[in-house]
């Protein structure tokens, strides 16, 4: 990688990192991931984002391995509403099942980095009795044995293991207050650690790509209710979109879905703007808010180079500060993309002033300046004003293609066009009617 993309990359995954230091994730993995190069790869990305500080609870799955020992023992595996149906056999291949797979989790788990320069630190894995279950019953008119579902979880003592910087393991097996053990669901049991422990995220690694719209697009971003909507349909994603919402609906802030086979696809997701998989949140994620004073940073790393290069007016700290009511973001997954400040005019009450209309220079391509130009278009009429003005040194032909009309600085307010006689930028004027 050249040096330039190595720093630019770097700096793209910076503020991610710093958000989620600290933070718990909870990481449900799909059976299919468990063995050979895809899971060591996905154990390294574990061990690194340990690394950077992020607590973590893993939930692995256990399905196909429970399929092959039962194909072994000549056992038909029965589902109903793509649930296994769990009888004494079966229950006793499930857990043979658990108790590879985690010993096979933690033995990668303990591999490390891989040509660290020096030897690092193992990586501390607690597994124990943290899930108690109960039957899940019977379901339209199927007993469903010992599958169970989750009664609660100890989560002080996975909270202490995380205060203590270790991995919490969980396996889909739980036991009941009378000691009768259950075969749970990977997702339901990573959704309930997510909305127990109050995690921030709840990740699930499939085979999938991510989540499909019935059309079969992939779909990158979904609202809740959007989620929901999907399960109107029973497919094999279902049991991930119920997770999903249900974690929602408790205050669990994302879901991200993604190809745990994709190498690297966990750190893409988690550190770069874009993603790789599908990304669904309790409202939408872009969206244009009045700026606040915590915003001002962002706004000045928007707006500098292009002061700095004679684009923009220089706009000082101190200004900001004093004028930040004036100012509206546009922020997208907890990032600031843009920037827009609607001036208003005492001596004339009937026009407004759209200024510093910046975007990311990463963000250029997603349509964030016709959003910003809308959402004040929008405010504008609101606030009762008949003209909207726009000046410009290099941005003309944009404005024009948009509906501005030219005009002169005889247009201006008096208070305005006194501004631009001092500033001497000779910038062009435009106008949009907004009386109709």
């Amino acid at each position: 990688m050249p040096h330039t993309q190595f720093v630019h990359a770097f700096r793209e995954a910076a503020p991610y990192i710093h958000y989620l230091r600290g933070k718990t994730l909870v990481i449900g993995i799909a059976s299919s991931l468990l063995q050979g190069q895809t899971l060591a790869s996905i154990a390294a990305d574990l061990n690194l984002l340990a690394a950077l500080g992020i607590k973590l609870v893993l939930v692995h799955g256990s399905d196909c391995q429970i399929n092959e020992l039962c194909k072994q023992a000549q056992i038909s595996p029965h589902f109903h509403q793509h649930r296994r149906v769990t009888d004494t056999a079966v229950l006793t291949l499930a857990q043979q099942a658990c108790g590879q797979v985690q010993f096979a989790f933690q033995a990668a788990l303990s591999l490390g980095f891989a040509h660290s320069p020096q030897r690092t630190p193992r990586l501390r894995v607690a597994t124990g009795n943290f899930i108690v279950a109960k039957p899940l019953g019977v379901l339209d008119g199927v007993d469903m044995d010992y599958t169970g579902q989750v009664r609660k979880l100890d989560c002080a003592a996975m909270a202490d293991y995380l205060a203590q910087n270790a991995i919490v393991l969980l396996s889909p097996m739980g036991v009941s207050m009378s000691g009768q053990a259950y075969h749970l669901a990977m997702a339901e049991v990573a959704a309930a650690a997510a909305i127990q422990l109050q995690a921030e995220k709840l990740i699930f690694l499939t085979e999938w790509d991510g989540i499909f719209h019935q059309n079969n697009e992939l779909a990158h971003e979904l609202t809740a209710a959007q989620a929901h909507e999907l399960l109107a349909e029973t497919t094999p994603q279902s049991p991930i979109l119920h997770a999903a919402v249900e974690a929602l609906q408790h205050n669990v802030s994302r879901v991200q879905v993604l190809s745990g086979s994709l190498n690297g696809g966990l750190l893409r997701e988690l550190f770069t703007r874009e993603g790789v998989g599908t990304s669904i949140a309790p409202t939408p994620f872009m969206t244009v808010r009045a700026a606040q004073e915590f915003d001002i940073a962002d706004i000045i790393a928007l707006i500098r180079p292009l002061e700095e290069r004679g684009v923009l007016v220089r706009r000082s700290r101190e200004y900001l500060e004093n004028h930040i009511h004036e100012f509206h973001v546009l922020e997208n997954d907890r990032q600031i993309y843009g920037c827009v400040m609607l001036k208003q005019f005492a001596d004339n009450a009937d026009v407004a002033e759209l200024a510093c209309l910046v975007v990311s220079p990463n963000a250029r391509d997603g349509g964030y300046g016709d959003l910003l130009l809308q959402h004040i278009i929008s405010q504008t009429k609101i606030l009762g004003k008949r003209r909207l003005f726009a000046l410009t040194t290099h941005t003309s032909d944009w404005f024009a293609e948009r509906g501005f009309q030219a005009a002169c600085v005889d247009d201006l307010p008096p208070e305005r066009a006194l501004e631009y006689a001092e500033s001497g930028r000779q910038s062009r004027v435009f106008v949009m009617d907004l009386s109709n």
